[in-house]
């Protein structure tokens, strides 16, 4: 694995100076007219360094985004920081990590050396009436040697996220699908970034003016559940039809699965709808109603649940770098002949600045069970915070709460089964040159149950690990799509 890397590299190296000046020729026409976004700019992600992201734009007003119904499957994000250009841009990245306890349960394992090497492309494609929105990551690791609970010591992830929006005169309809294949829990994995950063440094998506859907319409994954391949997808459609000039009406559709490779969890299906009304007022702000409906089904062995209600929702884009939004959904969980209250909400704060980045985050809603649970009641909680240190320097920190409670009861005489996982980090990026940064990460997850989490011959309640990484990530110049 680690000639593959220094191999990825060497690529990433020789492919710097063809593409260098291809990117020059087309970032440097003049005079070219830009169209408005079709869909909102993203989140920031966790490590992302989106001050030192070439600016496309550079010399010409940016178009204002416009605002997303908060009815919809989509998140208010702020608008600083999204292009509205065709392009496409690829990244590379190698990173050697050390870890304690691969798997999290055996604490006596030592330390591990893991290298990892992943590549990224991300692709914006802007028409008058459409956008389409693409971005892949994937690549492998592997370990120095192999661990408890692991069939081998090497593997493969994962992700892909595409979306295309069309408009109308007076509607507009999106469709999109973002779906990943991991070795373990996405909350707090570390390897591969995920969909809005890459590997310390910067991604695409740093630029990209793709949608940033609700963190919690996605399958779960906030249990720590072993060194278990696991698919995960989220399929989403939605159309929005603008009755006035302050008045949209939304529909939705959604189907969410998560499916293990490995024997003994809980495969999961998901689907629902949501139609909605916005209505805007004052200066930037916006209510809506909604009637939510879901659906779910934990395997063939187990009984399925469903939930049904309202939402009432508010969003303010405060400015170009703050946004707030606020939920509160009352439903019924319905699971059998029995019926029980829920309150789920939906909260978020997002800053984005020339220096200054972050986001919290907070959701309360029903899941799958992330593959030991036939059902769950998750309470989850994300903050990051990142500033540029220097004109070269970027530094993040983030951390991750999630709280996840079996909506069923294993035994009269025994408490519902609970999972509490804590995850923290920190990055520091720093760009070398135009097209290479190297970056430092380092991590830690502990979880703790009442129920005891078995992997090979290792049983236990306690769940810890630390990881720390070294690596160097390799972006080309943003490349125009004409």
């Amino acid at each position: 694995m680690g000639k593959g890397c220094m191999y990825l590299a060497t690529i990433a190296l020789v492919a710097l100076g063809t593409t260098t000046s291809r990117a020059q020729q087309a970032v440097g026409q003049a005079g070219e007219t830009m169209q408005a976004p079709a869909l909102s700019p993203p989140q920031v992600g966790n490590s992302e360094t989106p001050v030192n992201s070439p600016n496309l734009n550079e010399g010409q007003p940016s178009a204002p985004a416009p605002m997303p119904p908060l009815s919809g499957a989509q998140v208010l994000p702020p608008a600083l920081g999204g292009t509205s250009v065709s392009y496409w841009v690829p990244t590379l990245a190698c990173t050697e990590y050390a870890a304690t306890n691969p798997n999290g349960l055996n604490q006596n394992s030592g330390v591990f050396s893991e290298s990892s090497c992943a590549g990224n492309l991300t692709l914006q494609k802007v028409d008058r009436h459409s956008q389409l929105n693409l971005d892949f990551t994937g690549g492998s690791f592997d370990y120095n040697r192999p661990y408890e609970g692991a069939t081998k010591q090497y593997g493969t992830a994962g992700e892909l996220a595409v979306f295309e929006q069309v408009n109308g005169r007076r509607w507009s309809w999106m469709a999109g699908n973002q779906g990943s294949y991991l070795p373990e829990g996405s909350v707090g994995y570390e390897p591969f970034a995920g969909l809005s950063s890459f590997a310390g440094g910067m991604g695409g998506s740093a630029m990209s003016s793709a949608p940033a859907l609700n963190s919690a319409f996605s399958p779960n994954q906030s249990i720590y559940s072993g060194v278990a391949r696991r698919f995960s997808d989220l399929a989403v459609s939605e159309l929005n039809y603008l009755v006035g000039p302050r008045t949209t009406v939304t529909a939705t559709v959604m189907f969410g699965t998560q499916h293990f490779l490995a024997p003994g969890f809980l495969d999961s299906l998901s689907w629902g709808v949501i139609g909605g009304y916005n209505r805007t007022f004052g200066r930037g702000n916006e209510i809506a109603l909604t009637y939510d409906e879901m659906h779910y089904s934990v395997s063939a062995s187990q009984q399925g649940f469903s939930a049904r209600g309202t939402s009432i929702l508010y969003g303010r884009p405060i400015n170009r770098k703050l946004t707030v939004e606020l939920s509160v959904a009352p439903m019924a969980r319905e699971s059998g002949a029995t019926t029980h209250f829920f309150l789920g909400t939906y909260d978020s704060l997002g800053y984005r600045a020339r220096r200054w980045d972050g986001t919290l985050r907070f959701d309360r809603t029903l899941t799958g069970g992330a593959g030991f649970l036939a059902g769950a009641e998750r309470s989850q909680a994300m903050a990051t915070l990142g500033r540029q240190l220097s004109r070269r320097v970027h530094g993040s920190l983030n951390v991750a709460y999630a709280d996840n409670l079996s909506i069923t009861q294993t035994l009269s005489a025994v408490s519902r089964p609970s999972y509490d996982y804590v995850q923290a980090g920190a990055n520091l990026t720093h760009e070398l040159s135009r097209h290479i940064s190297m970056y430092l990460d380092y991590s830690l997850q502990r979880q703790t149950s009442n129920t005891p989490l078995c992997e090979g011959s290792t049983c236990s309640t306690v769940y810890f690990r630390q990881i720390g990484g070294f690596g160097i990530n390799w972006h080309a110049q943003p490349m125009k799509i004409q």
